[in-house]
């Protein structure tokens, strides 16, 4: 790793994620301001009368029974992929596909620096990138939830450590996608298609019921059942290594695809 790229890439990108941390933690901090502890039907009743658009979106009324069951449920579904995903699509496409396409990246490789030692910086600025998205919504989320009483706290710190490991590994997905094919026009498609198609078939089975439920296991977005994880129904202990497992591999495989990639530069 370069720590000097790291610096700039830094530099070049802080606002951006500082943007996608403070509408994380707005938008968690905002449906955590409509729970009543003391009346979690009104909560119900206020998700009730959506109707069955909900499934789509991961949300089950009926577990609604705690602030933290609520959080679970509403935030910590289709919701917060969706607004990482926007992130880090954005993202692979800023460390990887603008700086090919543009031919800047031309620069930065004509200094003492490898190509592994590039992508690989790149590489980790996305995880480290994503692990402060989610650090944020530990901290705002056990601001909230502790104001409101006792909760369980490895509980929720299960359920983001979790989904983080998970919206990481397709974050590296998709940087696998602009490092194998940057410099073509499948670099941005695959990119942001994958991921985007991963999570519509997660909505799908969502929204399909038992008759889909075959399809659960294509999308590992379905894979995330976060209330049970609250609830202490879904046992998480193979998610940390099976999800640890494909951040490594991706990014050892973003660095061998871009080492052997004939860029247009």
């Amino acid at each position: 790793m370069n720590f000097v790229i790291l610096k700039n890439t830094i530099k070049r990108n802080w606002k951006l994620m500082l943007v996608f941390l403070a509408v994380l933690c707005f938008y968690l901090s905002v449906i955590l301001y409509l729970v009543d502890p003391a009346d979690m039907e009104k909560v119900k009743d206020l998700f009730g009368m959506i109707g069955g658009m909900l499934d789509a979106f991961g949300i089950n009324t009926a577990a609604m029974t705690s602030p933290l069951a609520y959080t679970a449920s509403t935030f910590f579904s289709v919701l917060v992929m969706a607004f990482t995903m926007v992130f880090y699509v954005i993202q692979t496409r800023l460390l990887v596909l603008k700086p090919v396409d543009d031919t800047s990246i031309a620069y930065t490789l004509s200094a003492p620096v490898t190509r592994t030692s590039l992508i690989l910086t790149q590489g980790f600025y996305l995880i480290g990138a994503m692990f402060v998205l989610f650090t944020g919504i530990l901290i705002t989320g056990c601001a909230w939830l502790g104001a409101m009483g006792d909760f369980d706290f490895p509980a929720y710190l299960n359920l983001v450590s979790v989904t983080f490991l998970l919206s990481t590994a397709v974050a590296m997905l998709s940087f696998f996608f602009s490092s194998a094919f940057c410099g073509t026009k499948l670099g941005s498609g695959l990119a942001a298609g994958v991921p985007i198609g991963l999570l519509i078939l997660s909505m799908i089975v969502g929204a399909g019921g038992d008759k889909l439920k075959w399809l659960e296991n294509i999308s590992p977005f379905s894979w995330l059942d976060s209330v049970g994880i609250v609830s202490g129904n879904v046992d998480t202990w193979w998610m940390y290594p099976s999800f640890l497992a494909a951040i490594v591999l991706l990014l050892a495989a973003s660095v061998w695809a871009f080492k052997r990639k004939q860029l247009p530069i």
